[in-house]
């Protein structure tokens, strides 16, 4: 191969890989709007057949197919950390989710998303109350053009350290 048609070869893949990397983080922006909307507590839609569980559930919920919700005073989103003395301002629950990984497959229409995140509260004393950090695992699928939740795990970190393994 010539000077020439290397260099142009050259210029074509620095032409080419742009594109496609434009299209990738167009996706990556989509997903992450979704994220934002999903802490806002706003609907996010999910497949038909999507699978979640949260902290909140006895089980998974599987497409229409409701998971158990625990008891109030068994879920990890209504528990009030302990010796928070001011009571939580009612409405001033919000979601935090840091996304540390987002991996689109190449076909476009599947995606993962591994993300921290954190409820927290307003307190009527003025300060915020950080509850509930855990680690989210999202599947995405890409339906009509649309990204929609395909599966969700959502698991509450703990707040004891683990017991030293038995030997």
């Amino acid at each position: 191969m010539g000077i020439r048609a290397t260099a142009a070869a050259g210029v074509l893949a620095v032409a080419v890989l742009p594109a496609q990397a434009q299209a990738q983080s167009g996706d990556e922006r989509a997903i992450r709007e979704l994220i934002a909307q999903y802490d806002r507590a706003e609907r996010v839609a999910r497949t038909d057949d999507a699978i979640v569980w949260t902290g909140d559930q006895k089980e998974p919920t599987v497409g229409a197919r409701r998971g158990e919700p625990l008891p109030l005073d068994r879920r990890p989103s209504s528990a009030q950390r302990p010796g928070a003395s001011a009571e939580r301002v009612p409405g001033g629950r919000r979601r935090v989710t840091t996304p540390v990984r987002i991996d689109i497959a190449q076909s476009g229409d599947l995606a993962f998303e591994f993300s921290y995140s954190e409820l927290r509260f307003e307190l009527k004393d003025g300060t915020q109350e950080t509850v509930l950090p855990a680690s989210v695992m999202r599947v995405w699928k890409k339906e009509g053009g649309q990204w929609k939740i395909a599966a969700m795990f959502a698991r509450p970190h703990d707040d004891e350290p683990a017991a030293p393994a038995a030997k």
